[in-house]
């Protein structure tokens, strides 16, 4: 986690909807940029800046891995 006491008062920070890690908007970031998740790297489209909305870019990132192995349990059961 990122300790928001020491940073510039302009920096946002947003959490991630897949891992809940920080994602950190500079107040230099504007409507369109790209933004990354600072624990899983996923990336995010700036949507609107005020108030912000980010949209996640990878739509591919499995978000629930469990499926996965519950699927390969029943496989070879």
């Amino acid at each position: 986690m990122v300790d928001t006491e020491n940073n510039e008062e302009d920096v946002l920070i947003e959490e991630c909807g897949i891992c809940g890690g920080d994602i950190i908007i500079d107040s230099y970031c504007e409507e369109e940029d790209i933004v990354y998740c600072n624990d899983c790297e996923a990336e995010y489209l700036i949507r609107s800046v005020d108030p912000i909305r980010l949209k996640l870019l990878d739509d591919d990132i499995d978000t629930d891995v469990d499926d996965e192995d519950d699927a390969y349990d029943k496989e070879y059961d």
